[in-house]
């Protein structure tokens, strides 16, 4: 597994290459299309502008959540301000969401704004003060790294390329763009190619976003010196999310985009099987009461199905992955 400098390369590499293709897309749309530079800019701009402005909005009603007074769920409030204390950082508002799907994330325009959202399912399934602590803690480690703003820059190219395949689609119906007459079958070719970049930029978010939740997960084991307990709120969320049903119900109305901000994504599958079976003694170290075993056929199961592709786009690495990361950490 690679250390965090390694994690930390990768994840600039990734955003270095993400802009690289938005700057390509703007300069080639409007090379073709004889737009001006300001006025490209400037409308894919007031798209990445509005982004910004409402989805802290959006994601408060999708969620469904509501703000906590001061005497409320007091033990979980000092752990949010131990906790943003010692990473540096403004303490985010706390709010509680009435789902009963085990989860908690953090969410916001800048670290002043941002507010700290806990499932009700979440104090449910974990009952260890431990446990809940540790999964506060990776969310602070989200808020402390950014990681919030940074997805959502990163997301705006995506959606820039997705503006271009839209814009070349439709004009390829209305015969021109930009005031000039073109072949129809010349700007399908360019839609479906500006397609294609976006999903590999799309791609590129997701393998952006499971490094962010890995540092985030390494981050949380160093602040609390109990990487054992993540583990374990991770192996106890999975286990809920496989066999509750109305967890599995709300998990399929709830918007990717917020999904994205999740502590955990049961959605996400491993296939690392071999490096599962190689780390068995280190994960069980950790853990000495997990079933190892079944762990590794429920790896082998998910490497052989559709799932493995799925994985690709998933907001989060697997739960084979995050075990193994967790394992060895030294504290």
């Amino acid at each position: 597994m690679e250390g965090i400098l390694g994690l930390k390369l990768r994840m600039y590499l990734v955003i270095l290459l993400v802009f690289a293709i938005g700057f390509g897309i703007i300069y080639a749309f409007m090379l073709y299309a004889g737009f001006s530079i300001v006025f490209i800019v400037g409308i894919a701009s007031l798209f990445f502008i509005a982004q910004w402005l409402i989805s802290p909005k959006l994601i408060a009603w999708a969620s469904k959540l509501r703000y906590l007074k001061d005497d409320e769920y007091p033990d979980l409030q000092r752990m949010v301000t131990e906790l943003a204390k010692g990473a540096n950082v403004p303490r985010p508002r706390v709010a509680i969401s009435e789902s009963t799907e085990p989860n908690a994330f953090v969410f916001g325009r800048t670290r002043k704004s941002s507010t700290l959202v806990v499932h009700k399912g979440l104090l449910t399934v974990l009952n260890r003060t431990g446990e809940i602590r540790a999964v506060l803690a990776h969310e602070i480690g989200h808020l402390k790294h950014n990681d919030s703003m940074i997805i959502t820059f990163v997301s705006f190219i995506p959606m820039l390329a997705y503006m271009v395949a839209e814009s070349m689609l439709f004009s390829s119906i209305f015969g021109g763009l930009g005031g000039r007459k073109n072949n129809s079958a010349y700007l399908i070719a360019l839609g479906a190619g500006a397609f294609v970049v976006y999903l590999f930029s799309q791609l590129l978010v997701m393998m952006l976003s499971r490094s962010r939740e890995s540092y985030a997960d390494i981050y949380s084991a160093n602040t609390t010196k109990q990487p054992e307990c993540l583990a374990s709120a991770l192996v106890k969320i999975t286990n809920n999310d496989m066999t509750n049903p109305v967890s599995a119900k709300q998990q399929a109305g709830t918007s990717t985009s917020v999904r994205a901000l999740y502590f955990l994504d049961s959605y996400s599958v491993g296939k690392d099987v071999r490096e599962l079976k190689s780390h068995a003694k280190e994960i069980k170290r950790l853990l000495p009461d997990l079933d190892i075993d079944l762990l590794i056929k429920r790896a082998e199961r998910d490497s052989k199905s559709i799932h493995s592709v799925f994985s690709l786009f998933s907001t989060h690495p697997s739960l084979y992955k995050r075990l193994i990361t967790l394992s060895e950490i030294e504290v």
